[in-house]
């Protein structure tokens, strides 16, 4: 196997890859709380049904993603085993965006089940292969990192500017006002039809297929060992799961600590939109960062960082006497360092994926994506559902004239204390992940030199660090 650590990856075949990323922005969120707000207004979908509905299609969704590594490390095409994958969920897609974005007015719970199921299926069978491709276009540690950044300002960027088509429409005249109603929906819908195949196509085309590590066949059950035999993922998932928890429990309150803490409830869309930005401003140094620190520092540091911060937002006056702009710009600044929590676990779970390789002969890529992909809204779950329970615990509540001093409180340190707390031990966690820059370089030496051997005799030695529990 020629190794291909060390090589940049073209500017043409990195702007390839990152393309589907665009359309892919409408099926991660905001996207599946703004279809299930819009079928409670436009559709005869209930929202009792909507909630269930929802519940059983991430658990479905949660099903499905193993498998789908599975199949994916185990395809064999002369495209490679992650672009047939890519291919027919954008295929799929199509399906998926006209069920989700431009149902019928008589539409109910039945039609939002499929509809939504179709919908995290499509970015099921998308998502997952096309994060793993990723390790196999470049086994270089520094790369990977470029191309994690791609992919994250991508779908950054597809984000807001999918977000930003009512507003622009409705200014334009071309709609009558800025809602996300019907009309407003199913250009997003098209956007997603148009978008998907002809993204996907650039990426197949002129992107490369990348160098496949082969392994041994591994059988479906097997998949439950990423946890038993690799101590980096479990560093790795442990690290990810608490930060999950953090950022879930910030946003669900985001709207309440805005509206009802600091009085700017009208300002939710201008702060989602200046974080977003400061994000994409920020996977550059990201990536300078993370060549010359490596990116588990730039990660764990990132994120005890953010700990530290998030109090700071006390600091602020509430009931309106806050300056706008210092406090829009301080959340900016809290987004920017969670940039490193959403672009480099792609990164991170390739490097991971080759010690799997070394140490079990098995190339299980897909599977770790997979997951990640399972455990990851899990704890996204987790959040969310703590940060009302505290809320209700507290007394605290957000449709009233009035609260407590006690309830008050309670609300903001469920709102800035709790986030810390989970952003300083997933920071901790990381800075002690084990695979460096170095002894990535030397795990890709010795598959090289499996590789080229033709054959193996015993286990494989360590690479510097525990390579069992």
């Amino acid at each position: 196997m020629k190794d291909r650590a060390g090589k940049a990856v073209p500017w043409p075949q990195l702007f390839a890859y990152a393309l589907p990323g665009l359309p892919l922005a409408l099926l991660i969120s905001p996207f599946p709380a703004l279809l299930m707000a819009f079928y409670a207004q436009y559709t005869e979908a209930t929202t009792a049904g909507i909630a269930t509905v929802v519940l059983f299609a991430r658990i479905f969704n949660g099903v499905i993603d193993p498998p789908i590594g599975f199949l994916s490390d185990n395809t064999r095409s002369w495209l490679g085993p992650r672009k047939p994958w890519l291919i027919g969920g954008a295929a799929f897609s199509i399906v998926a965006f006209w069920l989700a974005y431009m149902p019928p007015a008589d539409a109910g719970n039945l039609y939002f089940a499929v509809a939504i199921v179709s919908f995290y299926i499509a970015h099921s069978v998308i998502d997952t292969p096309y994060r793993t491709w990723s390790g196999e276009i470049t086994a270089d540690y520094a790369q990977r990192s470029r191309l994690a950044g791609a992919a994250t300002v991508s779908l950054l960027v597809g984000g807001v500017v999918f977000l930003a088509v009512p507003e622009v429409l409705a200014a334009a005249g071309v709609l009558q006002s800025a809602e996300l109603n019907r009309e407003a929906m199913a250009i997003l819908g098209w956007t997603g039809i148009v978008l998907m195949p002809v993204c996907v196509g650039l990426a197949v085309l002129t992107a490369p297929r990348g160098e496949v590590v082969k392994g041994e066949e591994y059988r479906l059950g097997e998949m439950i060992t990423v946890f038993s035999r690799n101590a980096p993922f479990r560093r790795f998932i442990g690290a990810d799961f608490v930060s999950q928890i953090g950022w879930a429990i910030s946003y669900a309150l985001l709207a309440i600590i805005l509206a009802d803490h600091f009085g700017f409830g009208d300002k939710v869309v201008l702060f989602l939109l200046a974080a977003t930005a400061a994000q994409i401003l920020s996977v550059p140094l990201c990536t300078l960062l993370a060549r010359w620190a490596g990116k588990h520092i730039v990660y764990g540091c990132c994120q005890i960082l953010n700990g530290v911060l998030m109090p700071a937002y006390l600091l602020f006056p509430p009931g309106g006497e806050a300056n706008l702009v210092l406090l829009i710009a301080f959340g900016a600044l809290v987004s920017a360092l969670g940039t490193p929590n959403m672009m480099f676990p792609q990164a991170l779970l390739n490097d991971i994926a080759d010690y799997d390789t070394l140490k079990t002969g098995q190339a299980r890529a897909g599977t770790y994506f997979s997951m990640r992909t399972l455990l990851a809204p899990a704890g996204g779950a987790v959040g969310g559902a703590v940060g009302f329970y505290m809320l209700s615990i507290v007394g605290y509540d957000p449709g009233a004239a009035g609260n407590s001093a006690s309830a008050v409180h309670g609300m903001l340190f469920t709102a800035f204390a709790l986030p810390a707390v989970a952003f300083i031990v997933s920071g901790v966690l990381m800075l002690g992940y084990p695979i460096t820059a170095r002894r990535h370089a030397a795990i890709r030496t010795r598959l090289a030199r499996r590789a080229s051997a033709p054959a193996i005799v015993g286990g494989e030695p360590s690479v510097g660090f525990q390579t069992t529990r």
